[in-house]
């Protein structure tokens, strides 16, 4: 049987609407050395993924049949793609990621406790604005509360911005490939870098409101 209009409106509006994929957060971890490097990165993010689990099998012969044993699982590299401003923020800080990892003269690689982080990836109730396309929030100061911060953008802006209803850590995560920079002769084009973060794995924490620090 068909469900109404009427039913569906219901149950979507008493699971909180339909969830959105441009309500997001990413948090990346502070770099030494990179000065101000908990800047709010999440707001020149403009794409990222939730990553998933396969679970890898093994065929297991019992008389004449086949069926499929668990025996462990795999993980795909998690892709984020920033944009560029024209100081290039986001560049210069995967590069300081990138040479925790090997340097440009050392060309020896550290020890992975050097370079493995942590980073989070939200997907919230409600949008954040972003600087550059819905309002001008200004300087933000060193060690803000980002759940204050956020909340003054709410009252400036008409968005109400509450808890994130699903997150997702990645365990020891670091950097592996940084896009080219293409350039082209549009007008209206905007710069972009995509970044592939590999990790040992990744868990899913408790949703709760966003307590990093700008």
């Amino acid at each position: 049987m068909t469900a109404s209009v009427d039913r569906i409106k219901s149950i979507v509006s008493s699971r909180g609407g339909l969830a959105r994929p441009n309500n997001f957060l990413v948090e990346l971890p502070p770099l030494p050395g990179f000065g101000r490097a908990n800047e709010p990165m999440n707001l020149l993010c403009r794409s990222a993924t939730i990553p998933s689990k396969q679970i890898l099998t093994v065929d297991r012969r019992i008389g004449m049949e086949f069926e499929k044993i668990a025996y462990g699982y795999a993980v795909d590299d998690v892709q984020m793609t920033f944009l560029l401003t024209n100081d290039y923020y986001a560049k210069k800080y995967f590069d300081r990621w990138k040479d925790l990892i090997i340097g440009e003269d050392v060309q020896v690689a550290a020890y992975k406790s050097t370079y493995q982080k942590r980073v989070v990836i939200h997907q919230l109730r409600n949008s954040i604005p972003t600087t550059a396309f819905d309002i001008n929030i200004g300087r933000i100061p060193i060690g803000v509360d980002i759940t204050s911060f956020l909340n003054s953008l709410s009252a400036r802006s008409g968005v109400n911005v509450s808890t994130s209803t699903y997150s997702v850590e990645l365990i020891d995560a670091f950097p592996t490939t940084m896009s080219q920079i293409d350039f082209n002769n549009e007008q209206d084009g905007l710069v972009e870098m995509t970044v592939s973060l590999s990790y040992t794995n990744f868990k899913r924490i408790s949703s709760s409101q966003i307590s990093f620090k700008l």
